[in-house]
């Protein structure tokens, strides 16, 4: 029995064996049916096909027809592929040499739309060290600055110092002016000022280039969990194949067990939206490079279509969140089948001569990747701190020039009285 997705009218063996995915039929499926057709080759066997739309059932004989409730009710004999499921073993037995393998991933296009992840980077490029370090240095430099000022008797010299050492610490350069006077500053005041302005501009500027940097050489924005994918603008869609149904039907059967709580929240949004797609590998890439949609998929069904049809450029937009981790394949039997012992010593003399993995070899396509790099653009979710210090800056500005507005129009009103 095989897994294949829609009702033929008729049925061709003779597919598994093409080189290209053929409709309906997955890639584990293709390269574990032309393994046992080698043996069929050698050993003079006929198989009689049958064909269903899963893999793994629930063992009840109302249910679906799956793979897994075919060997167990002894309807058929063997099947070319299963997953190694210790809680379905009293229900069918395997050979122990895997045959291939799946990997499940939900292929996307980064999103270049969207405020983006909140990463906080303008916050955080120096080390905690090296922040405390430079406050060390301003506040140093602001009590340098109040202590001449005190020496020359200048008044208000505290909040000349302090609105000196914040000035600098903004880029802004000032010149000294008093009551429309501009004085001479002391040698101290001088080379104060020419300490923390010489601190502040390379403060500045080690700041910008460790920013700079890390948009230039930092990973691109990926999706790096379930809940974050559930969260972004693209629909997840998912691939025509049995694993999909079994996944959609049957509540304790999860893609990664890790992820159990998000996948469920992911049932229920798509059984209640009622827009869940289907699709083949073909169809599924090519929607995926629409930049609209996750497309749930075996990792090496995809990448076969994908080194086909995507072009350096798109290579490079494309990022993948790994769903079920690599699974061991293997051809399975009925509990305690006779065939069991025949197909071990089988399997193990052709992965002796290399006949296994000749065939898994010109199954698995080639993973294309991006070739070089290409620079970050950086999403309003990074720059979000940035923003959020000017409008304090401004804020602050404002209440600052209301404050000495208020107290030059109350001196003035002592000096009237």
């Amino acid at each position: 029995m095989i897994v294949y997705q829609g009702k033929p009218e008729e049925f061709r063996p003779e597919i598994i064996l093409e080189r290209d995915v053929a409709p309906g039929i997955s890639m584990v499926t293709q390269t574990s049916g032309m393994i046992l057709n080698e043996l069929a080759t050698i050993h003079n066997i006929n198989f009689n096909y049958s064909i269903c739309d899963r893999w793994v059932g629930d063992y009840k004989r109302e249910s679906p027809n799956a793979v897994t409730n075919s060997l167990y009710f002894k309807e058929i004999d063997i099947t070319p592929t299963l997953r190694f499921l210790p809680s379905h073993m009293d229900y069918y037995d395997v050979i122990h040499q895997y045959v291939t393998y799946a990997e499940g991933k939900y292929f996307y296009r980064i999103p270049t739309t969207g405020v983006g992840k909140f990463e906080n980077q303008f916050l955080t490029p120096f080390t905690r060290d090296v922040w405390f370090t430079a406050i060390g240095v301003i506040t140093l430099c602001g009590f340098g600055l109040l202590l001449s000022a005190k020496l020359e008797n200048r008044p208000k010299s505290g909040h000349y110092a302090f609105f000196s050492v914040v000035a600098l610490s903004c880029q802004q350069f000032f010149e000294d002016i008093d009551d429309g006077v501009v004085k001479r500053n002391s040698t101290a005041r001088k080379l104060t000022i020419l300490v923390t302005g010489v601190s502040c501009v390379l403060i500045f500027n080690y700041y910008t280039s460790s920013v700079v940097s890390w948009l230039l050489n930092g990973p691109p924005p990926s999706i790096n969990s379930l809940w974050e994918l559930m969260d972004s603008p693209l629909e997840p869609i998912f691939e025509d194949v049995g694993y999909t149904w079994s996944w959609l039907q049957l509540p304790d059967y999860y893609y990664n067990k890790k992820n159990a709580r998000a996948e469920d929240v992911l049932k229920k949004r798509i059984k209640k939206k009622g827009n869940l797609i289907l699709t083949s590998p073909m169809k599924g890439v090519e929607m995926v490079r629409t930049g609209a949609y996750a497309f749930h998929c075996d990792a090496n069904s995809a990448n076969k279509y994908i080194a086909k049809t995507f072009t350096p450029k798109e290579l490079c937009d494309l990022d993948s969140l790994p769903s079920f981790e690599k699974a061991l394949l293997y051809t399975s039997v009925q509990k305690n089948s006779p065939y069991r012992e025949f197909f071990i010593w089988s399997y193990a003399r052709i992965t002796e001569q290399g006949i296994m993995k000749l065939i898994q070899s010109r199954t698995y396509p080639r993973v294309m990747t991006c070739e070089g790099s290409s620079p970050r653009a950086l999403a309003l979710g990074g720059a979000t701190p940035a923003f959020i210090m000017l409008a304090i800056g401004y804020v602050a500005g404002t209440f600052i020039m209301f404050m000495e507005r208020i107290l030059k129009a109350h001196e003035h009103k002592k000096l009237a009285n």
